[in-house]
């Protein structure tokens, strides 16, 4: 009998965060893992994220703008009264943690169902978050000037970007209970994956891998897609809006490009939420150097990371 015994770690990445920052930064850093999938998020990283539940039925996701503003997906919430919306904050565990009822529900008056275009909505909460929880944070919504919407893509394509949900692990698959997170990058709108699902290149782009393997799914709708950027804080730049199945290959998810909302957004929260200090992006791969892992980690890590090939004699 000849052993081998193969450890092929997943190398993890650090994002650490401005803890001054007035938006964009969680009590935790975030850690993201170069594995296929998504993973389950730390404690207290995304604090903006938000399980929305919809007449106790349909679960969405979204983030935190203000202690009284949620941001999420149009299609999520088109045609609900707002008393069937309840939002659960501060909490990796889905509807869990500080539970509000919807006052108000505005969704974009351009919204096509069809086409998802301006696939976008705003939740105005009956009653405040309690902010003072270390548990509850605001995400930054970009500043990006209307010459650099019209120069080009913005996010532009092939950067890292982390999208968070409590949808299904797998196409037609289960809900998990804690907070997933997922690293993509933002795909060109004409490259085949992109070209082939969206419907409009201004409003909306898309994010994956080559190849397929990573992507937002079902219950993942009106969740964040985030950017680290210069000024080490996590920027809004997406809502998870749609995809053809999840994760294949030969398509993309699709993002509704919040910069494109930007009046729209301050207009109807009367400006409650705050803006990045930078738009830029940091424009890093986050595993492009090598991480050094500890005995340790290597051992809580065998049960996922040992591949045991027996050739009997």
């Amino acid at each position: 009998m000849l052993l081998f015994v193969i450890v092929q770690p997943s190398y993890q990445y650090n994002y650490s965060c401005n803890s001054s920052a007035s938006c964009g930064c969680s009590s935790n850093s975030a850690a993201v893992t170069r594995i296929v999938g998504g993973e389950s998020a730390g404690t207290s990283t995304w604090g903006w994220a938000v399980s929305i539940s919809i007449r106790g039925t349909s679960l969405c996701g979204g983030a935190i703008l203000s202690s009284s503003w949620i941001i999420t997906a149009a299609h999520c919430v088109s045609g609900i009264s707002a008393s069937q919306v309840t939002v659960y904050a501060g909490s990796n565990t889905r509807y869990s943690g500080q539970s509000r009822v919807a006052s108000s529900i505005t969704v974009h008056p351009s919204y096509v169902n069809t086409t998802k275009v301006n696939d976008i909505a705003l939740i105005r909460l009956s009653t405040p978050l309690t902010m003072s929880s270390s548990t509850v944070k605001i995400i930054c919504i970009p500043y990006v000037s209307s010459a650099t919407l019209l120069a080009g893509e913005w996010a532009s394509a092939d950067l890292y970007v982390v999208a968070v949900g409590w949808g299904t692990l797998w196409e037609g698959g289960s809900l998990p209970t804690a907070l997933q997170q997922v690293t993509v990058q933002t795909i060109d709108y004409r490259q085949s994956s992109c070209r082939s699902v969206l419907n409009n290149p201004v409003m909306q782009f898309c994010a994956g891998i080559s190849g397929g393997g990573k992507d937002t799914c079902q219950g993942d709708s009106g969740g964040p897609l985030m950017m680290f950027t210069t000024s080490n804080q996590w920027v809004l730049v997406g809502v998870t809006s749609y995809g053809v199945g999840c994760a294949r290959a030969a398509y993309s998810g699709v993002y509704t490009r919040v910069a494109y909302y930007q009046n729209w957004i301050s207009t109807t929260t009367s400006g409650a939420y705050t803006n990045a200090a930078s738009s830029d992006s940091a424009n890093i791969d986050p595993f492009s150097s090598t991480v050094s892992l500890t005995i340790s980690h290597l051992l809580l890590l065998l049960p996922q990371l040992i591949c045991i090939k027996i050739y009997l004699t």
